[in-house]
């Protein structure tokens, strides 16, 4: 009876040491250079480059692919002003795929001394010194920070009705805009490329407004009007008010 016990224990013995055995073994083979990254490749970024989102992933050839955290690689490539998602897969034994989704240029905002250069979220993208020639949207906004950096949003809300306004508009009219303004009483105020300032409120009746903006023009084109438009009011139902300049 003794002997079977003693047999049985050895028995158990040898099991927990070979299970230690094939525990330790596992752990040197995912530790060995069969597993260390030979190739991380980027995709989806044409901004940035693909050695700055690399590094901010702090993943680099030679480490074990084990031997980082996807999720906060990641968050850390988020942190980049350009790159909205980043998405990051091991392809074993030696290789990983980092996939970005860029940040598009929407608008410039004209802030302080410098323009800003954001996406349709109200991101700073970028801080620039001049602006140039230039098709996107160029807009200012009432009451910003004194100081923005690059990642920071802007006045979400104020985005928000420009774009809306912006993307509502036919290409005639918006080929004629030069800035569109956002008041500190949260109203867009549009000014044309001939110093016309059009107080379009907000996305209320935003067709109706459209219309009756074509309406004016029309009708200063039919009468063949020298005198220039200081303002055309749209906020309120009804006609238009209009103030030529003096």
């Amino acid at each position: 009876m003794r002997k079977q016990r003693n047999r049985k224990g050895r028995n158990i013995v040898m099991f927990l040491v070979l299970c230690l055995a094939l525990v330790a073994a596992f752990y040197y083979f995912l530790h060995s250079s069969v597993f260390f990254i030979e190739r991380i490749a980027v995709t989806g970024n044409q901004a940035v480059p693909a050695r700055e989102i690399i590094s901010f992933a702090g993943i680099s050839t030679g480490k074990n692919i084990f031997e980082f955290s996807v999720q906060a690689s990641q968050k850390a490539i988020e942190v980049i002003p350009r790159i909205k998602k980043a998405t990051i897969k091991r392809h074993f034994p030696s290789r990983i795929t980092i996939t970005v989704v860029e940040r598009k240029p929407w608008a410039y905002v004209v802030h302080n001394s410098s323009i800003l250069l954001i996406d349709n979220e109200g991101i700073c993208l970028d801080k620039l010194a001049t602006m140039g020639e230039t098709e996107l949207p160029v807009i200012s906004i009432a009451k910003l920070p004194q100081k923005i950096q690059e990642g920071q949003q802007i006045n979400k809300s104020a985005v928000d009705l420009i774009r809306v306004i912006a993307e509502a508009l036919p290409p005639d009219l918006l080929n004629e805009v030069s800035e569109f303004h956002y008041s500190d009483r949260g109203q867009v105020i549009v000014f044309t490329l001939d110093g016309t300032e059009v107080r379009l409120g907000g996305k209320d009746r935003i067709d109706e407004k459209i219309s009756l903006w074509r309406r004016v023009i029309k009708m200063r084109r039919d009468t063949e009007s020298e005198v220039g438009l200081e303002y055309i009011d749209l906020r309120f139902k009804g006609q238009p008010v209009i103030q030529e300049k003096r």
